[in-house]
Order: structure tokens, then sequence, then C-alpha cells
């Protein structure tokens, strides 16, 4: 399965250097026909690639159950009853979520393939080959960002109830229902400035942030996982890992960098914004790994779109491709050899 991915990293770098010279309909032609080859791959690859097919397989022999998603139900009935394999049920996802990132990438930006990139790096890995439900549900989420910048607060809702059904930690993304595209003023610029410091500090002073809120359901919770913790049974996470302080570094970059950008992705403010609150969320719930993971890689998809912009602030133009593949690969190295997102 490696050789395939870096196979795919290699092709799509390949195009991503001649992009500029490529007509409109052979790039979005390139487009589905790389995204089309990359559903096929994840939707049939073998079960013991991931760490999660044995989960899915089990829920969906068992997807009556109430706590599991209504799409999810409703898919492997569809499944069972029309094909009767699960092989299919992970194909349907797969083509979903890739589907919904080719829509995206294709409306939010015009740098196609080093998007496709950054994606195929990350998060193919993670949302498409493992958390395949919150692949699709981040999916939609990226889709909707565009009617934040229009303003269509009722087809962003629609696209967050949509993303819901395929994971409920979405439900949470309709708290950006009133985030505007408007360039940075000085104050709201100081402000995200320092929402990551300001979460370290809570970091450092061993703050537990949802203790702070008067829910017992979370108090609850937060007890049950201190009593795991304590037993050896589940360790903190790494908030100044290489991954997550080489984000925060591109991130404070491209807040710099902003105006400029904006001449080129009218996007990048809600880009910065959600990716801001990504990194944040790793940082403030470190306390609850799998709240804090899952919520940060939910929002943080947007790096898909906000990471390839630094070919606008870079020059010679091959230079910022170059400088994005790199990040990439590393991204894709440390993700294969190091967090094992897949079994090689």
């Amino acid at each position: 399965m490696i050789f395939i991915i870096l196979f795919l990293f290699c092709f799509i770098m390949s195009v991503a250097f001649i992009e500029e010279r490529l007509d409109s309909s052979i790039k979005l032609l390139l487009l589905i026909l790389i995204g089309g080859g990359m559903a096929l791959v994840a939707g049939f690859r073998p079960s013991d690639i991931d760490h999660d097919y044995s989960n899915y397989v089990n829920l969906y022999n068992s997807s009556y159950d109430i706590t599991t998603e209504i799409s999810f139900v409703l898919l492997s009935y569809l499944v069972y009853y029309v094909f009767d394999n699960v092989v299919f049920l992970f194909l349907i996802y797969a083509i979903l979520a890739l589907s919904l990132q080719i829509l995206s990438i294709r409306r939010l930006t015009d740098l196609y393939f080093l998007s496709l990139l950054v994606y195929l790096s990350n998060y193919y890995l993670l949302h498409g080959m493992n958390q395949i439900r919150v692949g699709v549900a981040s999916g939609f989420f990226l889709f909707a960002l565009q009617y934040l910048r229009t303003g269509d607060r009722f087809r962003y809702l629609l696209c967050i109830f949509c993303a819901t059904c395929f994971h409920y930690t979405a439900g949470i993304l309709v708290c950006f229902v009133f985030f505007s595209n408007e360039i940075f003023k000085k104050w709201q610029y100081i402000f995200y400035a320092s929402i990551i410091p300001f979460c370290y500090l809570i970091y450092f002073l061993k703050m537990d942030f949802l203790l702070m809120l008067p829910i017992p359901y979370i108090e609850e919770k937060m007890e049950i996982y201190r009593s795991l913790q304590e037993q050896g049974l589940w360790d903190e996470i790494n908030v100044f890992n290489l991954v997550f302080l080489v984000k925060i570094v591109i991130t404070y970059f491209l807040l710099w960098k902003c105006e400029l950008i904006a001449r080129f992705n009218p996007f990048v403010v809600i880009l910065l914004k959600v990716e801001i609150l990504s990194l944040a969320a790793f940082i403030l719930f470190y306390n609850l790994p799998v709240f804090a993971f899952r919520l940060s890689e939910l929002l943080g998809v947007v790096e898909v779109i906000l990471f390839p912009l630094l070919y606008y602030t870079i020059k010679p133009d091959y230079a910022s491709k170059a400088i994005v593949g790199v990040i990439a690969l590393v991204f894709l190295f440390i993700g294969v050899f190091y967090n094992q997102v897949i079994y090689i």
C-alpha cells in the first residue's frame, strides 16, 4: 500500500508543478481521475491496512445500535440488502469523502493539485482509510465554507446537518455559522494571534478547561478519564510534537501574510480562523486526548486548502511549490512511519 501512496504523491506533485500550463478542462479531468483513483484505493484497501477496519465491520454487523449515526445504519442496510458485502460500505464512504473533497478543492482554491497533495499526505490516510465517518463529515464541512463567505447561513447549516448525520462530533460546527470573511481588523488580528499562546498558558497552569464548565456529564467523563490515567491506561497527548509545531509556524506565517493572500484567495480569513481554533482545541483539551484529537482533526481539514496558499507568499513559483511538497512529504512520512496511521 505504501508504494501506491508514494506513487500517487509523486504523480500529484508532478502535475502540481505544471498546473498553470494545463487547460482548465484538462485540470478538472485530472482532478476527477486522481480523486476517483484515490477513492478506489481507499474503498478496496486490504482489511489489515488500517486500525479501524475490523471495528467498522463489527458496526456493520450490528448497525441497529442506537449509538451509531443514522447514515451508517442506513448505508449498512443498503449494502446488506443490495450487495451483501461489507467492502461496498467502505467503497461508498470513500466515494462520498473524495467527492466532497474534490468539489471543495474546486470551489475554494485555484491550487487544485497542491491541495490534493496536502490532503493525500495526511487526511486521506487519517479519514479516508481510518475514520471514514469523520472523513465524510469533514468533507461536508469543507464544502460548507463557501456559504460562510457568501453569508448563506441556511445552506451552511444544511451542510452541517448532513455532516452530523455522518458523525455526531460535527454538531459543534454549528458554532461557526456567524463567522465572517471580512479581512481582520487590528483587534481581530491581535485576538486570533493571541489564542494559541493563551491556550499554552492554560496548559502550563494545568487548568482543566472542561471542568470549568458546570456540566455534570462532562465532569463525570473527566473523572472517569482521570481514573484511567492514574491506572496508566491512557497517556496525555504531546502538545509539542513536531507536526503540531510546524502547523503552528505555518499558520502564523499565513496570518502575517493574510492581506497578500486575500488578493488571490478570498477564503483565507475563514480558513485561518478555523485552523487557529483547530490548533487551540488540541492544546485546550489536552487532558481528554480522544476529544482533543477528534475535534482538532475535524476542524484541521481546512489545512487542505490553507497550507498550499504558501504558494502566493514565496517566489519563484517552483520554490513555493517545492516547499509545500516537502511539508506534505514530511507529514506523510511522520504519519506512516512514526504515527503508523496505516500499516505498511
